[in-house]
């Protein structure tokens, strides 16, 4: 790909991470300020879980991202922190045969492009190019964990928040070695799946708890997607929700008023027949379940097709 074609997908991708990043940050909602939420306790049960699982630390600072280069295969929980706003988002993913960094980020920028037109070309060559394995939507204060089953092979550790810079960061993780199996165990799966005569649509299985794991298994056939939680006041409806999707423009940025009261936490895009299980910082209350990927096939938000839900977490 010559630089032009690429530096002006860039603008395009800097659009719509510049508008989630506002509205994920806190600017535009409405309602008081959100402080981090405090650790839920742990039971003894599931420090036992988390403390005997193999795993992973990811931090992003102000410079750097700082992660292994190495680790066992099987299943490995990851464990982020973001010190820095604007940083921190990140992502998992297995590169097919034969492929590197840069063929990876042409496709990602093409398959999450604001231009609609884009994004069919580039879902399928981003099929073709890697595997998403999730990851996590985190703040400073509001560090996540996330868990995977990984094969041997090699993986990028890589920040959605700077792949439209000028120095996006990744990191190579080479998986190697005996087998592990120990990881964070759910409360709830929450699984995305293409209904026929309906659409998109999340289902939500098992009791979604403040501070606890929560697996998300993608279905939806050619479509990455990922799952995140916004606090919602309780008289929220799904027809208020569904009326704020449709007012959002094509260019990524947000209307003013907005129905959330809280950042976004959640698990980043997976590709089809993927899960991961998540451990967020939520707390007690009612969330809109959503997601910002847009329809692999006509670049269309999935929201304005149906895909999100109120969830209450107890």
């Amino acid at each position: 790909m010559n630089h032009t074609h690429r530096a002006a997908r860039v603008r395009r991708l800097t659009g719509l991470l510049a508008g989630a990043v506002l509205l994920l940050t806190g600017a535009g909602l409405n309602g008081p300020a959100v402080a981090a939420p405090a650790p839920a306790p742990v039971s003894g049960a599931d420090r036992v879980a988390t403390e005997a699982a193999h795993t992973v630390d990811l931090v992003s600072t102000a410079e750097e991202l700082l992660a292994p280069t190495h680790t066992r295969p099987g299943l490995t929980t990851f464990h982020a922190t973001t010190t820095q706003p604007g940083t921190g988002w990140i992502g998992l993913a297995r590169l097919r045969d034969g492929k590197d960094w840069d063929d990876f980020l042409d496709t990602l920028l093409r398959a999450l492009s604001n231009d609609p037109s884009e994004v069919p070309g580039g879902a399928q060559d981003l099929e073709e190019t890697a595997t998403l394995l999730g990851g996590l939507v985190i703040h400073p204060g509001q560090p996540g964990s996330f868990t995977q089953r990984l094969k041997p092979g090699t993986y990028l550790l890589f920040d959605y928040l700077t792949v439209a810079g000028a120095e996006p960061r990744h990191r190579t993780l080479t998986v190697t070695g005996s087998p592990v199996d120990r990881g964070l165990a759910p409360t709830a799966t929450v699984v995305s799946r293409d209904i026929p005569g309906v659409g998109p649509r999340f289902e939500l299985r098992g009791t979604l708890l403040a501070g606890r794991p929560v697996r998300f298994i993608n279905l939806i056939p050619g479509q990455v997607n990922e799952l995140l939680f916004v606090r919602i006041a309780e008289d929220t409806t799904q027809e208020d929700l569904r009326d704020f999707f449709a007012t959002m423009p094509e260019d990524g940025s947000f209307p003013p008023e907005s129905p959330f009261l809280s950042l976004s936490l959640g698990s980043l895009h997976l590709s089809t027949h993927q899960s991961s299980v998540v451990q967020l910082p939520l707390e007690q209350g009612r969330y809109a379940a959503l997601t910002w990927a847009k329809d692999a096939d006509d670049g269309v938000l999935l929201v304005n097709k149906g895909l999100f839900t109120i969830v209450d977490v107890g």
